[in-house]
């Protein structure tokens, strides 16, 4: 078993509703694909997938950044897949190899990872970069994002799902037919800009839908009840849903390759007194990244570690599609300056004047790292 902080209390809740919605031993719905590639009502051109060589854990050792006694370093996080890089850190040593005393706490929601990374109550996250983020920063609240989350493929793993049922009677074939209809977001922000994208291929905005606000698991629910018409649904609910015979991906194809939905974010005041704890996780974080990368998140080690602190069945996150890591550590400011625009068109911002990315975010671990590993080689390298 590996080590980890015992859940808050306000992550429990969710964490049992998560665990009763991913049952195993159900057959696919019929002509739902095998490996968990997208099943669509709308017809689409097949998927070109990025790819990316997994590199094998513990290959060689790396120096650490911490010499002397280990320092502690508290971390939050959701207990999600997208996630993995955390706690494959914590499970493979790399934390400890980098002379760090880490523990990784679990949330039920992003805006608390945000709100207790500023007040100093968590030295950093693994978090969205959503409004809550935005709108900390512009209040001077000491944060910054040293090191890049997740992105998604094509297909996506977020896709746009509806009823099996709809799909099979024809009352909704196309992205296009869903104007009027209710449509769900987990949450305002990032997955909000995911549903804009995806109804832009049928020509629709989000001011052509009803938009409701439900969580993935219970978006789930309702468009078995018929209580939606529609939702964003990640993954790995997103395949459980198929398996089940609930429902189907409608679009799986759409523009949101070229943004980083979440962040690994730091407690700047802890960052300057402690810079070298810092430069550690960024390193220990790369490690991890690079082992998931490609065919190695579906690697058995890897789904172990996942499965054991997110607790989804190791053969549904297989199963499902997987999240893309930038394992050169890349962090995509052109990405977080479209998603600020986004969420000011939507009225999520508490300030006047955009702020430059830039401004929060600190590369200089992620530099210092790859003076440590190296580069992550490509297809020819």
């Amino acid at each position: 078993m590996f080590q980890r902080s015992r859940p808050r209390p306000r992550a429990a809740t969710t964490l049992v509703l998560l665990l009763a919605l991913l049952p195993l031993g159900v057959a696919p719905w019929t002509g739902a694909h095998a490996q968990g590639t997208a099943l669509s009502c709308e017809p689409a051109a097949a998927p070109a997938v990025a790819s990316q060589l997994a590199v094998t854990a513990g290959a060689s050792p790396v120096a650490p950044a911490v010499t002397g006694e280990p320092i502690a370093l508290k971390i939050g996080y959701i207990p999600i897949a997208v996630y993995a890089p955390i706690f494959v850190a914590e499970a493979k040593g790399y934390y400890d190899a980098q002379g760090l005393d880490v523990s990784l706490e679990p949330f039920a929601g992003g805006s608390d990872l945000i709100t207790f990374t500023a007040t100093g109550e968590l030295d950093a996250a693994i978090a969205g970069a959503g409004p809550a983020l935005w709108n900390a920063v512009a209040e001077g609240l000491p944060l910054a994002v040293v090191a890049p989350g997740h992105a998604e493929g094509n297909p996506v793993a977020t896709p746009l799902m509806i009823s099996a049922a709809s799909c099979e009677s024809g009352a909704i074939a196309r992205v296009a037919d869903l104007r009027g209809k209710r449509v769900a977001v987990n949450a305002r922000g990032a997955t909000e800009y995911w549903l804009a994208q995806a109804l832009s291929t049928g020509g629709l905005t989000l001011d052509d839908v009803d938009l409701q606000t439900l969580g993935f698991p219970d978006a789930v629910i309702a468009l078995e009840s018929g209580a939606l018409d529609a939702a964003m649904v990640g993954e790995p609910f997103a395949t459980s849903a198929e398996r089940r015979g609930i429902a189907v991906r409608l679009s799986t194809d759409f523009p949101v390759q070229d943004v980083q939905p979440t962040a690994v974010l730091v407690n700047t005041d802890f960052a300057a007194a402690n810079p070298a704890a810092v430069q550690g996780l960024v390193t220990a974080y790369l490690q991890a990244a690079r082992d998931l990368s490609g065919a190695g998140f579906t690697d058995p080690a890897n789904l172990t570690i996942i499965e054991e602190f997110t607790k989804i069945p190791a053969d549904l996150v297989a199963s499902a599609v997987a999240p893309i890591y930038a394992p050169n550590g890349e962090i995509d400011i052109v990405g977080l300056a479209r998603l600020q625009t986004f969420f000011r068109e939507r009225d999520q911002l508490g300030y006047d004047e955009d702020l430059d990315p830039a401004t929060f975010v600190d590369t200089s671990y992620v530099d210092a790292a790859l003076t440590v590993l190296g580069p992550f080689p490509d297809e020819t390298g």
